[in-house]
């Protein structure tokens, strides 16, 4: 039975980890960016679920988009790029501020196994999701998810970035481990 809930709690994890990451690029797009709330919405539910804008024939268009009209989108919002990298990278940010801040909150009242499980299931969902985005982005030679997508303009920025988020959950992940 242990298994089972494991299994579900996961599943959730997973659910939860989605959600957040898309909030994140909303949260950006609206008070970053400056979108209005009428130009920009979560898609949840739809294959690969995003953060749609609308485009200029007021249709919402999604950042897989093979035309471009994303792009072309997002710079009538923010049309020197300045905050582009915040914007792409705000789903990872987001969603770990608020994992972290769960984790953090079970560790302190002694949940170390769910601390642990949350943690290691954001370090898993975060690798599948950034080498997977990696690999299919050579495979097809194009940008598939958010990583190759800044790869493409703040090659540095993005490494670092990807590089911090994924120790950072490594020594948080470690650090609970050993304290347990």
């Amino acid at each position: 039975m242990q298994v089972v809930s494991w299994i579900i709690f996961g599943y959730l994890l997973l659910l939860l980890h989605v959600w957040f990451h898309e909030l994140g690029h909303y949260l950006a797009g609206r008070f970053i960016v400056g979108i209005h709330k009428d130009n920009i919405r979560i898609k949840l539910f739809e294959y690969p679920p995003h953060v749609a804008l609308k485009g200029k024939d007021k249709q919402w268009v999604a950042p897989n988009d093979k035309d471009g009209n994303y792009i072309e989108s997002y710079f009538k919002y923010d049309p020197h790029g300045k905050w582009s990298f915040l914007y792409i990278m705000g789903g990872f940010i987001f969603q770990t501020v608020i994992f972290f801040s769960l984790a953090a909150s079970l560790f302190f009242i002694f949940n170390h196994a769910f601390a642990n499980f949350i943690i290691g299931g954001s370090l898993f969902f975060n690798a599948v999701y950034i080498f997977g985005d990696v690999l299919f982005s050579i495979w097809k030679q194009t940008p598939f998810g958010d990583t190759s997508a800044a790869f493409l303009f703040a090659r540095w920025q993005t490494i670092l970035f990807v590089s911090i988020l994924l120790l950072s959950y490594v020594f948080f992940y470690l650090y609970i481990w050993i304290q347990s």
